[in-house]
């Protein structure tokens, strides 16, 4: 018997659906990542290519998932609203009640990756810094190094209020916020500890004299637009491949329920 040309597509349809082909191919969707102008995480490299270190962290977790993407970095005030319209469709980011309350964005159920906000100081200025409480009032009546653009989850509007006679030193170099610090130009820097290291690598030494403390853990998690067919699905997809490779100790696991600490 000689089948019609419907008969074998639903036959082949029947195949692919039993040997359990990324849902890509079925739906025919692509991943569209977006992210601000963060570096190191969100960044354009050499060449003009988006790149950073959520960029590698988002590429290991989707392809191993089985879906094709390609990413965008626009700036930061475009970001979540970009994600909430549905105009891209993916990124990492830190919770925020934009893309909560959007009903258009679905976000992991558990962070994937995060990131370490430090206060770093002069060695020797806290010598006793283990023994208290670290704050945030630290920085009250004195002089803070800041990396332009960074909004540090909110912190920024803080920093910025008189009554805390905080002066802020913007910076566009990590480099620059190690050397202030280590001719006493200013008395705190206000970076994430890949920052840090960033600017420990452009001054191509080890930062001199120079201690910190952590402020925060802040979680980062998968969001992905209902724009998306199968949103749901696509979600556990991404989560399972994100649980996969921690378990083969290729990625390291996020904290679940991170250590706030900013008072």
């Amino acid at each position: 018997m000689i089948m019609t040309c419907p008969a074998i597509l639903r036959s082949l349809l029947l195949l692919i659906l039993c040997l359990g082909l990324p849902e890509r191919l079925l739906a025919g969707q692509e991943l569209i990542l977006v992210g601000p102008e963060f570096p190191p995480y969100y960044q354009h490299d050499a060449q003009g290519r988006v790149s950073g270190e959520l960029v590698r962290l988002y590429d290991i977790i989707v392809r191993h998932a089985g879906y094709h993407w390609r990413g965008y970095i626009v700036p930061t005030k475009r970001v979540m609203k970009s994600l909430a319209d549905g105009h891209f469709n993916s990124s990492i980011l830190v919770k925020n009640p934009l893309l909560e309350q959007s009903g258009t964005v679905l976000t992991s159920p558990d962070p994937v990756s995060e990131m370490i906000l430090n206060l770093y100081f002069h060695t020797g200025r806290f010598s006793d810094i283990e023994s208290f409480t670290v704050s945030k009032d630290l920085m009250k009546n004195s002089k803070v190094a800041v990396m332009r653009g960074y909004g540090y989850g909110g912190m920024r509007s803080w920093l910025a209020e008189p009554e805390n006679k905080i002066t802020t030193v913007e910076l566009d170099n990590f480099s620059s916020a190690i050397r202030l610090l280590e001719s006493g130009r200013v008395d705190f820097a206000l970076l994430y500890d890949v920052n840090f290291q960033a600017g420990q690598k452009e001054l191509h030494r080890k930062a001199m004299n120079i201690s910190s403390a952590t402020l925060a853990h802040v979680p980062l998690y998968f969001h992905i637009s209902t724009s998306i067919k199968n949103t749901d699905q696509v979600m556990d997809r991404l989560m399972n491949s994100y649980r996969d490779l921690v378990a083969k100790g290729i990625l390291a696991s996020a904290y679940h329920q991170p250590h706030m600490v900013i008072q």
